[in-house]
């Protein structure tokens, strides 16, 4: 499947930062509405006061009303709420019958579950995506650190960087070298400096740092023309379609970035030597039925840097 990038994919998470979910389970049955957190408070404030009365004006609500709440979750249950207390020194009132306060001890249990859960999910829907940038390799065709090459007045690390946003993608650089790692904080980009050899280790580092990332993507950090279009249009389809594997793409020849989900994190850690996620995918038929591809709107984005002379004919497009 392959979708052209289109630029008003535009930035939708910035509108949920700072919110939180808020939910209010209910029970329901065939009518309608039957138990929620009205009748639930409902029911708790008459636990306190001891009438079904005082409860309804300490929630501004007609005593006529609580009346109808209560009487329509008996009908719908099948067992009495409420009893009635006539006389002694109290006056009379209301008091909970044993199947209220089951009722209401199994819902606000479920009620805490709900919101747990929803907290959770809400964490893995609106989250920035984690994203690392690969930038750990020897570029010996290169002959020295391709990363910090000029590339269009600035560097070719600098040009990736440029378009990976911040309100959409919580960014890593994960490289060897030092110099490498100070460009990147100059970005404002957080950097990881670890020892290993292979294209695996990178992988390794930038999952132990983003430990908590609803999804990934790798990012190679030599491919200076990558559009900022094309990782918005990356992150929303990872949003619409969160368990599949997401590519970027030209002429339908998938290329990177890649964006992994969450439960494919295991067998990303798992790699080892010069394997990557490319290598993941062709060993593994059942991830790569999962993939979906996204189309660039040029066959530049997706070139990355090998040679002096590769970096010199793509900076022509830049």
């Amino acid at each position: 499947m392959g979708w052209r990038v289109d630029e008003s994919c535009g930035n939708a998470l910035g509108a949920a930062m700072g919110l939180h979910p808020s939910i209010a389970p209910v029970l329901a049955g065939d009518g309608g509405r039957v138990f929620g957190p009205g009748p639930a408070e409902l029911l708790e404030r008459t636990r306190g006061t001891g009438s079904l009365h005082a409860a309804a004006s300490e929630m501004g609500m007609a005593y006529s009303k609580a009346i109808r709440i209560i009487r329509t979750a008996e009908a719908a249950l099948g067992y009495r709420l409420l009893e009635r207390r006539i006389g002694g020194a109290a006056g009379g009132g209301s008091a909970l019958t044993f199947g209220a306060e089951l009722l209401a001890a199994r819902y606000h249990a479920w009620r805490m579950a709900c919101e747990a859960s929803a907290a959770d999910l809400f964490a893995r829907h609106f989250s920035r995506i984690g994203c690392v940038v690969m930038a750990s390799g020897d570029a010996v065709r290169f002959g020295s650190n391709k990363l910090l090459a000029p590339f269009a007045g600035s560097t070719v690390l600098e040009h990736t960087l440029a378009v990976l946003s911040d309100e959409l993608l919580d960014v890593r650089v994960v490289t060897r070298s030092r110099e490498t790692a100070a460009v990147a904080e100059g970005c404002g980009v957080a950097a990881v400096l670890h020892g290993g050899s292979f294209q695996s280790d990178t992988i390794r580092a930038g999952l132990a740092a983003l430990p908590d990332a609803p999804a990934c993507m790798f990012v190679p950090g030599d491919q200076p023309l990558l559009s900022a279009a094309s990782v918005r249009a990356l992150v929303l389809a990872q949003a619409r379609q969160a368990e599949s594997i997401i590519r970027l793409s030209f002429g339908g020849s998938p290329g990177s970035p890649i964006v992994f989900p969450r439960s494919c994190f295991p067998a990303l850690a798992a790699l080892e030597g010069d394997a990557g996620g490319s290598e993941l995918l062709r060993t593994r038929p059942d991830l790569a039925a999962r993939v979906m591809l996204i189309e660039a709107a040029r066959a530049c984005e997706l070139t990355d840097i090998d040679t002096p002379a590769e970096l010199e004919q793509l900076e022509q497009f830049a």
